[in-house]
């Protein structure tokens, strides 16, 4: 296997919510749901299951949200290319592959100071988020070792990133709590008959 660094560009897409009532709401769940995910995951710290959005109006507010960010962010990516306009100009193709997609698992996350979550993917998902909710000052950003790149994270920021993508955040020191929604989005085309 050859492993070559930063050969290709990849796609980091941020954007910033504005939505104070749910992100109070957001926090006060993950506070009241507590750790579920008992430190075993890539997150070595409080970490909810993987349905919130399924369970709770605010996780499923955020969640349309991200699922339209993709949706965007997708045909965004592929009209970067001039030969993958047709596709994705196609009613068929974009109903099939960019409409499709979904929130298919959300966790909320609460670090304390110098917790982690270790290098990890979240491949065969299309893409991963994460949401941050007021992060303290000098936690960890979002940390992609294959690309040598650390996005410095800010209140109400969404990122999405192909889930293919190594990230993690690193041991720091800071006061408070880092509260994250993270999770996966996926594509759901039509099968064909057999």
């Amino acid at each position: 296997m050859i492993k070559l660094r930063n050969v290709s560009e990849e796609y980091i897409f941020t954007k910033i919510i504005d939505d104070e009532e749910m992100n109070t709401r957001m926090i006060a769940r993950i506070d009241e749901i507590g750790d579920e995910a008992f430190h075993k995951t890539n997150v070595k710290a409080d970490c909810t299951s993987g349905n919130l959005h399924r369970q709770y109006p605010e996780f499923d507010s955020l969640s349309h949200i991200i699922e339209d960010f993709c949706k965007e962010s997708s045909y965004e990516m592929q009209m970067e290319w001039e030969n993958h306009h047709s596709r994705a100009n196609s009613l068929d193709w974009n109903k099939a592959y960019i409409q499709s997609q979904y929130c298919n698992m959300m966790w909320g996350t609460r670090y304390e100071s110098e917790e982690i979550t270790t290098p990890h993917d979240h491949w065969p998902t299309t893409w991963a988020f994460c949401y941050y909710i007021d992060p303290p000052e000098n936690c960890s950003g979002l940390i992609f070792p294959t690309l040598d790149y650390e996005l410095k994270i800010e209140h109400g920021m969404l990122v999405i990133f192909r889930s293919h993508l190594i990230h993690e955040t690193t041991q720091k020191s800071f006061e408070g709590n880092r509260y994250c929604v993270v999770g996966t989005v996926v594509s759901n085309p039509p099968q064909k008959a057999s």
